[in-house]
């Protein structure tokens, strides 16, 4: 990569790091404590890059092309490598995706509906249980209701319903932080796919400055609109052939979709 590219992409990569790096320091997180542990993902990085070009990997190899000090690198690869990533949110998200889209638990107008907690069909158990056997959905209830997604209905505790039309949990730090990760590192994933040129992906935005706070309102009301009508068209298209492939050796790909928008002051020229 040439001088010029490597200053541009850098240029780049500094420009998005913006918001995440007033998040760290937002919650306390020092500039040394990011690059101590910006250093694995450097060398996981470099080991993924050498391994596409059929290189031989070793603690030279990795290190000259990280940066990283080799002796920094022998103590990762002695460690065992990557550390354990956090928990999964598949099974909640699973639920909340069925329980807004499917037709058996929405109304006439496609709202999700109020469901008993217990019974054979159309209730939460049934919900739960069309998901996963494996876990009783009293475990699912109580995990939703923490993070609340879901509330009992008033005056009505054997009735449940969603509290709202996006999976936004209130009081589940951990869930919010690993929801972040996932969406902006696959959306960054589809960005850098494109400018590597190796599979072209969906990848584009819409932005027009020079508005009042009014009229960004009326923008941000119409795209939380499109959002929710995409939203319940590809998970119902997607639970369908989820289930298709289920059992299948080589069903081993993953998709995600996602939109976002975003207002503020307009940038100084």
């Amino acid at each position: 990569m040439s001088d010029s590219r490597t200053s541009l992409v850098l240029q780049a990569a500094l420009q998005l790091n913006g918001p995440l790096i007033e998040l760290l320091v937002r919650e306390g997180v020092s500039y040394t404590q990011f690059t101590s542990a910006l250093k694995t993902e450097f060398v996981a990085a470099a080991e993924r890059v050498l391994e596409a070009n059929g290189a031989k990997l070793t603690d030279s190899s990795l290190s000259t092309l990280s940066g990283v000090h080799r002796k920094d690198v022998h103590a990762w690869r002695e460690a065992g490598q990557a550390p354990a990533k956090a928990k999964n949110l598949s099974l909640a998200m699973a639920v909340f995706a069925r329980w807004s889209t499917d037709r058996e638990y929405s109304d006439k107008r496609g709202k999700p509906m109020i469901l008993a907690r217990h019974g054979k069909s159309g209730s939460f158990d049934a919900l739960a249980y069309s998901i996963s056997k494996d876990v009783r959905p009293n475990v699912v209830y109580q995990e939703l209701l923490r993070l609340g997604v879901l509330r009992q209905v008033e005056d009505c505790a054997d009735q449940v319903e969603l509290c709202a039309e996006a999976f936004i949990p209130k009081d589940g730090t951990a869930e919010m932080l690993q929801i972040f990760a996932d969406n902006v590192a696959d959306h960054i994933a589809s960005a850098v796919s494109n400018i590597s040129g190796v599979v072209p992906m969906l990848e584009q935005a819409v932005f027009v400055e020079g508005f009042t706070e009014e009229s960004v309102e009326v923008l941000a009301a119409l795209s939380r609109k499109i959002w929710l009508k995409g939203f319940r068209e590809i998970v119902r298209v997607a639970t369908k052939l989820n289930q298709q492939d289920e059992g299948r050796t080589d069903a081993n790909q993953r998709f995600r979709l996602g939109m976002y928008s975003y207002c503020g002051p307009a940038a100084k020229r």
